[in-house]
């Protein structure tokens, strides 16, 4: 075994001084964990270049080793504070994650003059090669697109991990004619409020308004979904948004969405899969989905089922009126509750069910949670009930609403019940914002989910 200091046994590359700007030459030893010897160049950035090379260590025998052919991503020489966390965020993400659609990390070193990550190799490339020929993908083939994009961001997401890159450069191929989401160099921690690197703010084309704003503490799951409708739009038109920037529409324009509808360049569109890139394109981002998984489930439903039209029940927020509004929070008791009900727009949370009304069905995928505030919820499994929830700020059903997991119980109002309703980003936001009602929450969710505790809320 190597020891874990990169060597170099070659000359660098023609283009710049060595030791200053240039880059390893083909046939350039390095060494981590296993050996490595660079073939060919697949690519190069402003931080370094990735290239195709082969394992001289590649073993059957042992489990953990890598296979011949890797890609290994290289910092170049320039080794400026904000480079190299590039690299080890990406390799912290990367480790962090481990999906089908994310490539799999084998090795690295973060010392030496190059430091590397060793990562799959996909040999059919990425998607903006297809863009270079001016093709588009076919509609089955954009469906799939999205399913393997979301796919990767809901296990992102689980991580709290934001991609925040997501275009064509960044999605590969692999043999199957399937996608996969690479390049977390720029990920952060979701909610980031500070320490955001200047380069996190997408490319040009691809961006989401937020991110053309540079306004990091609106970075959230609907950022990636921004990018996940981009490159879609972007794969469906044959149309490359980085160099069309006059296509790319802003909250000042009076638009709705960031994008032309995708019909006005392609001859047939259909309109269930226009209609859902369009949904992630709302340049206002509460107008978009709030969780991959929400978008994920909506297109396996098509997938399974073409002609079935939407595969999730409409979700509505019923508008009380000024009034029934102003009386509903006046009826609060807890203060903390009754202020935050009563902050600017907060009404447009609220939500009333009817007595009977079934509120979420065990065994459904929805993602909405609830915060009760006034009534009584009846919590069912398997036809009976196991509980009745009628606690002033309970919070019902925020585990599936966050991780996308099927409701483990159903909820009917029992009498009149007002409650407010939060899709992912919309709790995630909530509860960030107001950090006495997070601790609540997880008090809440660590008695419900205690052993023995059937009262779940739905989860």
């Amino acid at each position: 075994m190597a020891s874990s200091t990169p060597i170099l046994t070659a000359t660098p590359e023609r283009g710049g001084a060595a030791g200053r700007s240039s880059l390893p030459g083909y046939g350039t030893e390095l060494a981590g964990r296993y050996r490595y010897r660079l073939i060919k160049r697949l690519s190069k950035g402003a931080f370094g270049a990735v290239y195709f090379a082969r394992c001289l260590d590649a073993t059957a025998e042992a489990s953990d080793a890598p296979p011949e052919a890797v890609a290994v991503k290289i910092l170049g020489p320039t080794r400026a504070r904000d480079h190299l966390d590039l690299l080890k965020r990406e390799l912290s993400s990367l480790l962090a994650l481990r999906h089908e659609r994310i490539p799999r990390v084998y090795d690295w070193s973060l010392e030496g003059e190059f430091p590397f990550v060793a990562i799959e190799h996909f040999r059919a490339g990425d998607l903006r090669e297809v863009l270079g020929r001016g093709a588009t993908l076919a509609e089955p083939a954009v469906w799939r697109l999205l399913h393997d994009l979301l796919s990767a961001l809901v296990a992102a997401h689980r991580a709290s991990i934001l991609h925040l890159d997501v275009k064509p450069a960044n999605v590969l191929r692999d043999a199957r004619e399937r996608y996969v989401l690479t390049d977390f160099g720029v990920s952060q921690a979701t909610r980031i409020r500070r320490g955001a690197l200047r380069c996190a703010l997408g490319t040009p084309g691809y961006q989401a308004p937020e991110q053309r704003e540079e306004d990091f503490e609106l970075y959230d799951v609907r950022t990636d979904l921004y990018g996940v409708g981009a490159t879609a739009w972007s794969m469906l038109t044959g149309i490359p948004l980085s160099e069309r920037p006059r296509l790319v529409r802003d909250a000042q324009s009076g638009a709705t969405y960031g994008l032309p509808p995708a019909s006005q360049f392609r001859i047939y569109c259909s309109p269930a899969l226009e209609d859902l890139i369009m949904s992630l394109l709302v340049i206002e981002r509460s107008g978009r989905p709030g969780s991959a998984a929400e978008v994920l489930a909506r297109v396996r439903g098509f997938l399974a089922d073409p002609s079935g039209g939407t595969t999730l029940a409409a979700q509505r927020r019923r508008s009380l009126g000024a009034a029934d509004a102003s009386a509903l929070v006046d009826s609060l008791v807890d203060p903390l509750l009754s202020s935050i009900c009563r902050e600017r727009g907060f009404d447009g949370y609220f939500v009333a069910f009817e007595d009977g009304e079934e509120i979420c069905r065990e065994g459904e995928q929805s993602y909405h949670a609830f915060l009760l505030l006034r009534g009584k919820v009846r919590v069912e499994r398997a036809g009976r009930a196991i509980a009745r929830i009628e606690r002033e700020g309970a919070f019902l059903g925020e585990v599936s609403t966050l991780t996308g997991l099927a409701r483990t119980a159903s909820l009917y109002a029992e009498g009149p019940v007002h409650a407010c309703m939060f899709n992912a980003a919309e709790l995630e936001e909530f509860v960030t914002g107001h950090p006495a009602i997070g601790i609540r929450l997880l008090r809440s969710m660590a008695e419900r989910l205690a052993p023995g505790d059937e009262a779940d809320g739905g989860q």
